[in-house]
């Protein structure tokens, strides 16, 4: 896959699974997978950040955009999750985090999400067998 001029690697890939691969450091023998735990609670987490962003946003609450968005950035973060940690730190760090550009940072969380979804679901699939 060549890299064109506008494009990063970073935008290439949903997930740098060699950010979960480092968490298996961590993984203690006969407990349930480490990392398939994150990816379930990072799954299940997001929908309910983006309602409260987006609540946030509307209400002109730029305090408790800020706040998500920070919580956002780190947790995606932490899993490899890179290009919606990227988006998050943006709004965390926007002047007004509840105008015209809070949404549409808000709507290429949302389809960024729709792309890491199915990597996260892959790589906890092939944990869990």
């Amino acid at each position: 896959m060549s890299v064109t001029p506008t494009q990063s690697p970073i935008e290439l890939t949903a997930v740098d699974l060699a950010v979960l691969a480092s968490y298996e450091e961590a993984q203690i023998e006969g407990e349930p997978d480490f990392v398939v735990e994150l990816i379930d609670l990072y799954l299940g987490e997001v929908p309910r950040v983006f309602d409260s962003l987006r609540a946030a946003i509307q209400n002109n609450d730029s305090v408790t955009a800020k706040r998500v968005a920070h919580t956002l950035r780190g947790s995606s973060g932490n899993l490899g999750v890179l290009q919606i940690a990227a988006i998050a730190d943006e709004l965390e760090h926007l002047g007004n985090p509840c105008g015209c550009s809070a949404s549409q940072l808000l709507q290429s969380l949302e389809n960024e999400f729709r792309r890491v979804k199915p990597v996260l679901a892959a790589e906890r699939q092939r944990r869990s067998q």
